[in-house]
């Protein structure tokens, strides 16, 4: 299968990394039902566990197949790059990230709405 992967053009490192998504899901349970069980930051903390799969995948994970509704995935560069501009925002890194989380809270229980505009919106 490795090399099935490598035929389509995927690197060693992601061919690895989807190998460990399997290997997870064979051990674990990694179903909408039990992780429906679960709140957001638990699912992080449990998906993240897999060598290869960060906290942005597993919020995109919350936000759309999940429909979780109060997800902000500060470290989205395209969030990142729309709101410093509209914002006024001139920080980078943890600061960037600290100011763009304090703006989100706002918007809560509706981040991940938010986030679905943003993402759809001109700069």
């Amino acid at each position: 299968p490795d090399d099935d992967f490598r035929a389509i053009g995927l690197s060693r490192q992601k061919t690895k990394y989807i190998n460990n998504v399997a290997q997870f899901s064979l051990d674990n349970d990694i179903s909408f039902d039990y992780l429906n069980k679960m709140t957001d930051d638990e699912i992080v903390e449990y998906l993240t566990q897999i060598v290869g799969i960060g906290k942005w995948t597993v919020q995109m994970i919350l936000m759309f197949p999940m429909d979780r509704p109060n997800v902000f995935p500060v470290d989205d560069l395209g969030i990142q790059t729309k709101m410093k501009a509209w914002y006024g925002v001139d920080l980078e890194k943890k600061e960037l990230r600290s100011k763009l989380t304090q703006i989100s809270e706002k918007w809560s229980p509706y981040k991940t709405l938010a986030c679905k505009y943003i993402w759809e919106s001109e700069l």
